[in-house]
Formats: C-alpha cells, structure tokens, sequence
C-alpha cells in the first residue's frame, strides 16, 4: 500500500505537519488498524521517526492504539473534527430556506455567520432582490471581519465561556471602524452580558457609517451556540420603532426556529 508521490525518502525536507497528516491519512485510506511496520512501509518512513509521530498523535486523540495488538486507527479527536466540519455543512443547508423567507418577509438582506478565532465569517447570504428598495451589501460568503464591531459577532462572542470572554476582553485591540465603534472594554463586557440576556444583538453603524444590523443565536443540539443570523439595512430604514417592532422579534423568532431545526430543545 504505497503512497504514490508520497514517498518520504525522496523528500527529506518534509516537515512535521505533513507527516503527520500522510500518517492519519494512510490510516484512514486503510480502513482498518495499521501497525507501525505497516505505516512505514506504506509511506517510506523511518519506524524510529513513525514512534514518536504515532505517540504525539495519540497522545491528542488523532489516533487511538489498541492495547492488544498495538495497531494504531483514526482516534476520536480527529472523528470530532470531521463532525464538526459536516455539522456546519448541515448548519448552512438546513437555514438557507429559513433565510430565504427572513429576507421576504423584512424586506432587508439577511446573513448566517460563524466564528473564526475572533473573526466573525460569512456563510451564507441572502438579498431580497425582488425589492428595489433592498439594501446591497458588501459583504459575501467567506467574508471574515472583525467580531467585536457587528451583530452576529457580539452574540457569538458572548456565548464563549466567561474566562474566554475576559481574556478576549483584556488583549484584543478594539479598533474603531467608524465614530460609532465600542473601543472600551469594560463597555463591550457590559454588552456581552446584556446581549446574553436579552438573546439579541444590535450593530448601530459601529462597523460600516449607515448600515445597521440586528444579530441572533442559533444554537445545535447541545445547546451550543455555534452561529448567528443577522438582519442588516440602511441606518435610515431600520429606525429604533422597527427595529423594536418587528426586527427583533422576527430575527429571535427565525434563529429559533434554525435551532430546532438542528436538534435544539428549549428549556
């Protein structure tokens, strides 16, 4: 089971991550246990380098060692991580439609966004093209920005465990993005807390002068929050009476829904 173009003896350069990576993915191609003779064969690789790889790699739950017969398989960790790339996969079909009727019935161009680091990434958007009057934003799939000064950014952000948020709070550079920019700390903690509470949030042109957005959880089957919808129009439309009236009841609503949609049962 040779690896073609993959042979490690002619590339004595080849760092640490690749390897790694060329070992689960012999193992995974297998579909079965390998031992560490069986690994170095398939890809030209010392069994002395292969051990501590194996052991490195055990040790963080890429891989998981069979205690009788030594072989090695794809560990639980590495299982997690494919899950969680399929769960966005669904995350992203099964709230397109819902999207799709957000945007019909507000009249105002609605987004699914996700969290990156502390970027916020667009997954998903949807303009109501059929009003004239709808506004046209910048922003497109796989748009990542700054979380901090946006809707859907405050709300993921304020999920994060408390010890995450206070170190967020105490190293990230706030830097403004227009006149309307919370660059104080202590101020933005405030807003985590009250975006909590309340199961909303709002961008008052603090990202972009004259866009204005108001953001909601979604949250999986394990009650985690893992994306948010936003709702974004001109400053001039979404006046504080409709965005009280109609906006935010209409983005909880739909973010309710996504969430039940994925498994989530309220409490």
């Amino acid at each position: 089971m040779k690896i073609e173009g993959k042979n490690l003896k002619q590339n004595p350069k080849v760092n640490a991550v690749r390897k790694a990576i060329l070992v689960m993915e012999t193992i995974s191609k297998a579909q079965r246990s390998l031992s560490i003779k069986e690994i170095s064969a398939a890809l030209g690789m010392p069994k002395s380098t292969l051990h501590h790889l194996v052991s490195t790699l055990t040790e963080f739950g890429f891989l998981a060692q069979d205690p009788d017969t030594r072989k090695y398989n794809i560990g639980l960790h590495l299982v997690e991580i494919g899950q969680a790339y399929l769960e966005q996969l669904d995350l992203r079909s099964i709230a397109h439609p819902f999207l799709e009727r957000l945007a019909q019935a507000v009249g105002e161009t609605v987004h699914l966004l996700i969290l990156d680091q502390y970027d916020v990434v667009y997954i998903d958007k949807v303009e109501n093209l059929s009003q004239p009057t709808s506004l046209r934003c910048s922003s497109y799939i796989g748009r990542r920005i700054d979380a901090y000064a946006t809707a859907a950014g405050k709300i993921l952000l304020s999920y994060l465990p408390e010890t995450t948020i206070q170190d967020y709070l105490a190293h990230q550079t706030l830097t403004p993005k227009t006149d309307y920019t919370i660059t104080d700390p202590l101020e933005l903690g405030k807003q985590f807390q009250q975006v909590k509470a309340d199961g909303f949030a709002l961008d008052r042109q603090e990202n972009e002068v004259g866009l204005q957005c108001v953001g909601a959880p979604i949250f999986n089957r394990d009650a985690q929050c893992i994306a948010a919808l936003s709702i974004s129009g001109p400053a001039g439309r979404l006046t504080k009476e409709r965005i009280e009236a109609v906006l935010i009841p209409k983005a909880k609503e739909v973010a309710e829904q996504i969430s039940r949609a994925l498994g989530y049962c309220l409490r």
